[in-house]
């Protein structure tokens, strides 16, 4: 694809490389300034190259391609945020942990955890199973969000995530 300008090149790249990617984290990686970001950023939304996707917090930024459906971006959304990407990683490791066990097990207050529990589970990204009193969760497609995680791994800057790749990857060669 061809630009006409460099500053929308980077800006294009950028969100190609880290799908998902919102203005603030653009304007620090890019130093650019929030106009300016903000007029390219148009500029490719109307011109059919980036699309977006709001979730409570943020409008996250995506190329336009074939690569990454409805569900992946939704997915990406909730990996960008460090609590949600810790709470998908636990539960792949060990599914059907309870939200106390959770809240140990990365450091987060309970409620906190049953905050980011419901949005994973209102998004159909994890399932809820009530056992009695105790509600368990699991990831429902973990395979998915695993490929999403080695796939744009570069993009991420979480020690948990390359940590998970390499559980991940050995346990996939211990299947095989």
């Amino acid at each position: 694809m061809e630009f006409e300008l460099d500053t929308r090149k980077r800006i294009f790249e950028m969100i190609q490389s880290s799908p998902g990617i919102h203005m603030r984290e653009l304007e620090r990686t890019l130093d650019i300034a929030v106009g300016n970001l903000q007029y390219h950023l148009h500029y490719m939304e109307k011109k059919n190259l980036i699309s977006t996707h709001k979730d409570e917090q943020f409008v996250r930024y995506f190329v336009k391609n074939k690569e990454l459906d409805a569900d992946d971006r939704k997915v990406m959304s909730f990996l960008r945020k460090k609590a949600c990407s810790h709470i998908l990683v636990t539960l792949m490791e060990a599914p059907g942990m309870n939200n106390k066990d959770l809240s140990s097990a990365i450091g987060l207050s309970p409620s906190t955890v049953s905050w980011h529990l419901n949005k994973l589970v209102a998004s159909g990204i994890v399932q809820k199973t009530v056992c009695g009193r105790e509600s368990k969760f699991k990831v429902m497609c973990p395979e998915k969000v695993a490929e999403l995680i080695i796939t744009y791994n570069a993009s991420f800057f979480d020690k948990l995530l390359d940590n998970f790749i390499e559980m991940w990857e050995l346990k996939s060669k211990k299947s095989e």
